[in-house]
């Protein structure tokens, strides 16, 4: 076999994303590379292996079972390899918390009881979480999700609303053009939902700034400078002051989808239901800002 039709686990892992998702744009996308990226992968790895992994029927692809499983199980060993000198190096577990999600389990962890002195947080953009927990950096994580992901069994759903200062809501009323816009990365969860959901809807917008942390997109929005897609919490904690001149702005909220991905050699069930719980029920417990989320039409260009 020559060396360059090799398995690689980059490799690998671009085929555990086209069967993820049965798509490659939605494998390039969940990688953060570009789809002949995706592409190159997938014939390298069907050169090596001497048949295809997945056929087309019009616009699905059909992924061989057999082939989809050995990949997954190739993956699982060398995740597990990786963690063997990390497991015996550390006493505490490493649970990754999404940037947009930390505030929730700052103003919940009282309640985590125990469970705090067992585990150590880790909080960083979703997209990095999921590449730690990948390498077995971490042992449990909680995030955004991709549009097209397929979720592990702990999900909670989630409404985050379009907000921006009254005063340039009013503005964008009287000269419509493109909606200024304060986004995460367009490789992440929620920036590539974001993206899609204003291209959906034809609305014109301009990314001024990428911030991967709530607290950068607050301020942005709250100075007047652009509109974000920011959960309901921020107006029911350390936040509500900063944006009390601030509503939605642009109607319809944009859905999101948050999952609990846990490794089960390390992390029982009973403690990531905890954390789950915790989260999930501050995301709901949530409640709008004082009057309601002002729903102002916008022209769309």
């Amino acid at each position: 076999m020559h060396k360059q039709d090799g398995l690689s686990f980059a490799t690998l892992r671009a085929a555990e994303a086209v069967i993820d998702t049965r798509s490659l744009t939605g494998a390039a996308q969940k990688l953060g590379i570009s789809q002949p990226a995706v592409s190159m992968h997938l014939g390298r790895l069907e050169r090596a292996i001497g048949t295809p992994l997945i056929k087309k029927l019009g616009n699905r692809i059909i992924v061989k079972e057999e082939i989809s499983g050995l990949i997954r199980q190739m993956l699982d060993l060398e995740r597990r390899l990786r963690t063997v000198g990390y497991e015996k190096s550390v006493s505490k577990l490493k649970v990754g918390i999404c940037g947009y999600c930390a505030p929730l389990l700052l103003n919940g962890m009282g309640r985590l009881g125990k469970v705090r002195e067992t585990v150590s947080w880790n909080i960083a953009d979703s997209r990095r979480l999921e590449e730690m927990y990948d390498f077995g950096q971490i042992d449990a994580v909680f995030r955004a999700l991709y549009p097209s992901e397929l979720g592990p069994d702990l999900v909670a759903d989630h409404t985050l609303r379009w907000i921006g200062a009254r005063e340039l809501g009013e503005q964008m009323k009287r000269s419509p053009g493109a909606v200024p816009v304060v986004l995460t990365n367009s490789q992440s969860p929620l920036g590539a939902a974001a993206r899609e959901w204003l291209r959906q809807r034809d609305i014109s917008y301009d990314v001024l700034s990428e911030a991967d942390d709530i607290a950068t997109a607050v301020r942005l929005v709250a100075s007047g400078t652009a509109v974000s897609p920011l959960p309901s919490f921020v107006f029911d904690g350390q936040f509500s002051s900063v944006l009390e001149d601030c509503s939605e702005v642009l109607p319809g909220g944009l859905d999101m989808r948050y999952g609990m991905f846990f490794d089960d050699k390390r992390f029982n069930l009973r403690m990531a239901l905890d954390i789950f719980e915790l989260l999930q029920g501050e995301l709901h417990r949530m409640v709008p800002p004082p009057g309601g989320f002002p729903r102002h039409s916008l022209a769309r260009q």
